[in-house]
């Protein structure tokens, strides 16, 4: 009973010093371990209370005999050695050591020594444990245990002998299991206890650099919702923006949709919440329901726990109006025609292959050509040749309207498109649309379009359709570009004549000069016609010269000059595509050519010169000699026939100079 006893009050008293011996976990958590703010007081402050806990051990020992205490210092210093650092385990242990050698006794040096070693085994372990093999913590300190209270027992040797022998033989049980187990189980509290305490350290350090991240941008709302979609954060941009467009003051742990009243607008948010709140990443552009012409992209992420559980959404809000409406400038001027405004190639090639579906049968394709651009471009500039294409595209569009699909594919080539017509709607269409054009003038010419049309009504290829509707359209222009361009001539003709009346009087003389050497020369009938014709043509290229070069008073500066030298390759292009006058577009193009080859625009001489160029280059000269210009005194008449025969063979063919020369030199006056 007695031995019972005694067991009862070492383990009472072993108790007392386990429940002392945990306080170091408090301790530790009430400290707020953070390593940069463990100021030097703060040390010894903890020091001086560790030191104060091991004199409350010391205080409720297990005694053997007088003199002879034995206690859990040993856990305590040693646990302190392990976590708090020298400062704080020096004090500890020098509180410990002076009160242990104020008590005196034959066990005052192996307390004193087990106070000095498991202190510094504890501040030893940091590279102990490096030549260890890794393991786990619990592992780890329970190795750490049994070191320091091996070396406790080692300590019993400075009790005299054979005190000692008896000492380390009743206690070497519990030094080597229990107070090992005390020692592994106070190192896990004071460890989880430092890893909370870092945790928390790391989380508000990664809290504060998150919040100064996020509020660091002033172009992205973030914010974050848990799986209930109540606020977890947010920054300043997202509250400002919240604030601005929907006059509302968010707060954390209020929930997202409290805010939000636009019923399409928490429905769209909320299929997004929806997808990411499934675990998956989610992105879109959206037109702002309750701001107009404003887009915003979006990504939503989920929040993911440790075991993979969706625990929230983090939200990437972005005004993205700019860019969306520079993106779609891009692309709508990707599919039109920028001089019309007309839909281009590219979209009436899409939009063709879309068509062709049963649902818009029967589908009308209508070609179009415009007659006679090429001849106003060479003719009035090409000023003018936008503007007929621009005045022929209105039109269209007037005619056709929003059921249409007018497309510009080609310089003067148009296609309109037109679903669920049939072929007699389309016709009435093409009706309209021609009186509609041929209405306009420009620059007093009448406006001309050839138009061709074919209507899909089954299962045929569309290119097909496509090309019947080309075909169509070249076989009536065979028969309108003719007549259009023989009237375009003449309307030139006219034109040039009301701007300089002066020209018409010329091209009257000239052609009289011609007639009268083509008949001298014997030449056939239809060679007469074709003189007759090149005289009243021959300065048909002044009407792109501007008319205040033609009427100029004084004598034209060179860069004038060069500008009428142009006028026989503008009469050439202007003749050139009319089939009923291309025969003389090379006459007219070499009417200024001189037989030496110093002439223009080609610089050809003698009998290269065609023949009825060089009969036009005479009768033109005289007659431009003897008429009257504001810089000049006409000549004379027989002072131009001297004029010629002084250039026969330089500037004049000497044969039909002299020809010309033979007939006209008998007269008095001018012809």
């Amino acid at each position: 009973m007695q031995f019972i006893r005694e067991a009862l009050v070492i383990f009472s008293d072993l108790i007392n010093n386990a429940i002392l011996l945990f306080g170091l976990g408090f301790i530790y958590a009430a400290t707020n371990y953070e390593q940069k703010k463990n100021t030097l007081l703060k040390k010894i402050s903890l020091g001086l209370l560790i030191g104060a806990i091991t004199i409350l051990v010391m205080m409720n020992p297990w005694q053997l005999a007088e003199g002879l205490i034995f206690d859990a210092r040993s856990v305590l210093l040693g646990v302190t050695g392990l976590f708090f650092g020298g400062i704080t385990t020096g004090v500890a242990a020098l509180i410990a050591l002076i009160y242990r050698i104020s008590l005196g006794g034959i066990g005052v040096y192996s307390g004193s020594l087990t106070i000095i070693l498991t202190s510094g085994i504890g501040l030893s372990w940091y590279y102990i444990r490096k030549k260890l093999p890794r393991v786990k913590p619990y592992v780890e300190y329970l190795m750490f245990g049994v070191l320091i209270h091996i070396v406790t027992l080692l300590c019993f040797l400075a009790i005299p002998w054979p005190t000692s022998l008896s000492v380390i033989r009743s206690t070497s049980l519990p030094y080597l299991t229990l107070f090992p187990l005390l020692t592994m189980a106070l190192a896990l509290i004071v460890h989880n206890q430092k890893d909370r305490a870092l945790s928390q350290f790391k989380i508000k350090n990664q809290q504060l650099l998150l919040q100064a991240s996020i509020d660091a941008t002033n172009a992205m709302e973030v914010f974050a919702l848990d799986s209930d979609l109540n606020y977890l954060s947010f920054n300043e941009y997202h509250f400002h923006s919240m604030k601005k467009y929907y006059n509302v003051k968010i707060e954390k742990g209020k929930n997202f949709f409290d805010y939000i009243e636009h019923p399409q607008m928490r429905d769209r948010i909320n299929d997004c919440f929806k997808i990411a709140l499934s675990g998956e990443f989610h992105s879109s552009v959206s037109l702002v329901e309750t701001t107009e012409e404003k887009y915003i992209e979006e990504q939503y992420s989920p929040i993911f726990d440790e075991d993979g559980t969706v625990i929230g959404i983090t939200v990437f809000s972005q005004d993205i109006t700019d860019r969306k409406k520079y993106e779609q400038s891009i692309l709508y001027l990707s599919y039109r025609d920028p001089l019309t405004n007309l839909h281009n190639r590219r979209y009436y090639s899409e939009e063709l292959k879309r068509l062709d579906e049963s649902k818009y049968y029967p589908l009308s394709i209508i070609t179009a050509d415009i007659n006679g651009l090429k001849i106003m471009n060479d003719a009035f500039g090409h000023d003018a040749g936008d503007q007929l294409l621009c005045t022929v595209s209105d039109q269209l569009i007037k005619v056709f309207k929003n059921e249409s699909r007018v497309a510009r594919i080609g310089g003067d080539e148009f296609v309109i498109l037109l679903p669920n017509t049939t072929k007699e709607k389309a016709l009435n269409s093409i009706e309209e649309a021609k009186l509609a054009i041929e209405s306009v003038r420009i620059n007093e010419m009448n406006i001309s379009v050839s138009f061709g049309l074919s209507t899909k009504l089954s299962d045929e290829d569309v290119e097909d359709v496509l090309k019947h509707a080309e075909d169509d359209m070249y076989s009536k222009k065979l028969f309108e570009v003719s007549s259009h361009r023989n009237e375009t001539i003449k309307t030139i003709l006219n034109t040039l004549h009301e701007k300089n009346p002066r020209e018409e009087k010329h091209s009257e003389r000239v052609s009289k000069i011609c007639l009268r050497m083509g008949n001298a020369l014997k030449m056939k009938s239809e060679d007469i016609k074709l003189l007759e014709a090149i005289s009243n043509l021959h300065d048909i290229g002044k009407i792109a010269i501007d008319d205040a070069i033609l009427n100029k008073p004084g004598k034209l500066d060179d860069k004038e000059w060069e500008q009428i030298k142009k006028h026989p390759e503008i009469g050439y292009r202007i003749l050139a595509t009319t089939p009923e006058y291309a025969e003389i577009a090379q006459d007219i193009l070499s009417h200024h050519e001189r037989y030496d080859g110093r002439g223009y625009p080609r610089g050809i001489k003698g009998e290269n010169i065609p023949l009825r160029a060089r009969i036009i280059s005479i009768a033109d000269s005289y007659d431009a000699m003897i008429s009257e210009r504001p810089y000049r005194t006409p000549l004379t008449h027989q002072e131009a026939i001297e004029e010629i025969r002084r250039n026969l063979g330089t500037q004049f063919d000497p044969h039909l100079g002299t020809l010309f020369i033979d007939l006209f030199s008998n007269q008095l006056e001018t012809i």
